[in-house]
């Protein structure tokens, strides 16, 4: 129990941060959980920690460091896809979605054509007779998303010394420690 609180408390006060508009302060502290959970082999939530992060930067116009953000995110929801596969075509089903999405935003669309490509794949292996149309339309508006959201702002504000630096060592962590797909 006390294990899963402290885990939580940078998700919890990234959170709160961001809901007071403290977009540097909150990117941070969910730069600080998605490594947390990369030690502890939770890579949905780092994912979802990391592109959290992406999203408070695109917030406050730092789109080039938010795009970084948001191909690492997509990087690991393709890790997840690939390793959950045999546990769980649901679950690989969701990630390569979320992949697909956060590589359009990461602003590689040659990649997210590789993953929504594989989802289709998939997905049809799985109901060759129904529902395809369904699942092809989410993931299509997942694309509109990421394309009105990466269209808000050309702006590229700097920002603090100490959040670069958080994105440097949670980025250099990944290079380090996790494997990697190709870009």
């Amino acid at each position: 129990m006390d294990k899963a609180a402290s885990e939580s408390d940078f998700w919890l006060h990234a959170a709160k941060l961001e809901d007071e508009r403290d977009y540097l302060g909150a990117s941070s502290y969910y730069l600080k959980d998605a490594s947390e959970c990369l030690k502890n082999n939770s890579r949905v939530k780092a994912a979802l920690s990391c592109s959290c992060a992406a999203n408070c930067l695109s917030n406050i116009g730092n789109l080039t460091d938010a795009r970084q953000l948001y191909l690492e995110s997509a990087m690991i929801y393709e890790e997840n896809a690939n390793s959950i596969i045999k546990e769980s075509i649901r679950e690989s089903l969701w990630s390569l979605q979320e992949a697909y999405e956060h590589y359009l935003l990461g602003g590689n669309n040659e990649k997210a054509q590789k993953i929504y490509d594989r989802y289709v794949f998939f997905a049809r292996k799985i109901n060759p007779f129904s529902g395809i149309d369904e699942l092809i339309k989410d993931v299509k508006m997942k694309k509109r998303h990421a394309d009105s959201m990466m269209n808000l702002s050309n702006a590229n504000h700097q920002i603090s010394s100490e959040i670069e630096e958080t994105i440097q060592e949670f980025l250099q962590m990944r290079r380090s420690n996790h494997p990697r797909v190709e870009r």
